[in-house]
């Protein structure tokens, strides 16, 4: 009589059993976890190092040129006071302005332009900065081909002419490394409109001219930052008066005080010229006379006794100290000190605003860069985790698992692994990018802080620690599931 065998279903773990099962396996191999978990946070830890220092970079950048802009708006009315500017200035201007700017009422009321016809000649300048750009863009050889040797508003002049248009228009079409921003059509009729455009520009510069005339008169021999001290004043009204925009709430003020800065910090730098000044410097920095320097004496202007014996003897020397009192040098010193260090940020930033989201070119590459090494490191962890198991997979395989448990097993592993390690490497990315910032910017590192893309940065690096760890998994532990348990036992 035959016996009947009855084949039953596998019998599958829950989720939670599966868990148990993959934290136990963790618990029972720490030493080898903590390897791989040291790896990838080594791998992510490089990654996110890159990227901080990327962030806090691009943050500082934004800040700093936002700043700088702002405490160079005397020198910006100081040229504008004293200088017309071009046809090139005027259209660059006019092109970044917007229709609630002063500078675009003013630019209207200087060239007695309807409401109409500035905004044509806004939207033609708007165009003319962009085709400018173009050409400012191309190396030499190219824009001499296209436009020989004119520049600014004399390309615009030279296209004017038909022959001229054709000839640019077939060398153009001949250099298939370079792409027009506009189509042929576009261009040909704004070079059509040039002619209105420009005499337009010409009658704000008249405008412009005639109102620096009014300025130079009551300047005389006086320098325009020394005038521009009584900015938030008369000479304030007089500015307005000679049709410049120039705010009495906001501008005025802040343009005036930045003048006296600057005019009380040239008074101070020529006073280690007298003999007592420049005794008070030398003793304080241990130096002689003849060695003291600039730096040395705002080195002294440091703490309030040494500022309020250094203005004492300014004034024995008989220098006009302009009613600076010792709290006053100090505060002197200090936005000289912002002023450098805002400057020096600048340029370790220059770059900063091109490339991938902004980051520059060459931290852009090393994000790239560090985010392959990453991926690379946690690959060969768990390369080397899965595979040195395959006795363990075979064992479990002679015990009923099936090959998409095994799976299941090995890829919740890794991805408790990743969690771990990305945490690990997040922080500590996070640690040595901000240290190395810090200690490049100081505080306008501070200032500026990205705390909303850092926290994101991190999530994402620990997101990417995960899922690195369990792809890399998938592989080896297929291939070792689809083994047959002999074989597999036999594998060193």
């Amino acid at each position: 009589m035959r016996k009947r065998i009855v084949i039953s279903s596998q019998p599958k773990l829950g989720l939670l059993r599966t868990l148990r099962i993959t934290l136990d396996g963790i618990r029972y191999r720490l030493f080898r976890a903590s390897v791989t978990v040291a790896v990838i946070a080594v791998a992510v830890a490089f990654l996110m190092n890159i990227l901080s220092e990327s962030l806090i970079k691009r943050a500082v950048a934004y800040d700093t040129r936002e700043r700088i802009v702002a405490m160079q708006l005397v020198h910006v009315w100081a040229s504008r006071l004293v200088k017309p500017g071009s046809a090139e200035d005027v259209t660059a201007e006019i092109s970044k302005a917007k229709e609630t700017d002063p500078l675009y009422d003013e630019t209207a009321s200087f060239g007695n332009l309807s409401p109409a016809a500035m905004k044509s000649l806004h939207q033609d300048a708007q165009s003319a900065a962009g085709y400018l750009s173009f050409f400012n863009d191309l190396n030499y050889g190219q824009r001499r081909r296209l436009v020989h040797v004119s520049t600014g508003a004399e390309i615009f002049d030279r296209l004017a002419s038909p022959e001229r248009f054709s000839e640019f228009e077939s060398v153009l079409a001949k250099m298939h490394s370079i792409r027009f921003i506009t189509s042929f059509e576009e261009f040909r009729a704004f070079l059509s409109r040039w002619p209105r455009v420009r005499e337009s520009i010409g009658q704000v510069l008249e405008g412009r001219r005639k109102a620096v005339e009014r300025i130079a008169g009551v300047l005389g021999s006086q320098p325009p930052i020394e005038a521009l001290t009584k900015a938030d004043g008369e000479f304030g009204e007089i500015v307005r008066r000679a049709g410049f925009r120039f705010d009495a709430k906001t501008i005025a003020p802040t343009v005036a005080t930045q003048a006296r800065l600057l005019v009380h910090t040239g008074i101070l730098e020529q006073s280690i010229q007298e003999r007592l000044p420049r005794q008070v410097v030398a003793q304080k920095n241990d130096a002689l006379p003849t060695d003291v320097t600039i730096p040395m004496m705002w080195k002294v202007l440091d703490n309030r006794k040494d500022a309020e014996l250094y203005l004492s003897k300014m004034k024995e020397s008989g220098i006009d100290t302009g009613g600076m009192d010792p709290d006053y040098l100090i505060r002197l010193n200090e936005y000289r000190k912002e002023t450098r260090a805002l400057t020096r940020a600048d340029q370790l930033t220059a770059d900063v605003g091109i490339g991938w989201m902004g980051l520059g070119k060459r931290m852009g590459w090393l994000v790239f860069v560090s985010m392959l090494v990453c991926g690379i490191g946690i690959s060969n962890a768990m390369l080397m985790t899965v595979t040195e198991r395959f006795r363990e997979i075979a064992t479990m395989k002679c015990l009923g698992a099936l090959d998409g448990f095994i799976m299941i097993v090995f890829v919740l592993e890794a991805c408790f692994l990743g969690f771990f390690g990305g945490i690990l490497g997040g922080i500590l990315g996070d640690g040595i990018g901000m240290s190395r910032m810090l200690a490049a910017f100081g505080s306008i590192c501070l200032d500026s802080f990205p705390v909303v893309d850092l926290a994101l940065a991190t999530c994402f690096s620990i997101v990417l620690g995960i899922t690195l760890a369990a792809i890399a998994a998938v592989y080896p532990s297929l291939k070792a599931a689809r083994l047959a348990p002999m074989e597999a036992m036999r594998i060193e």
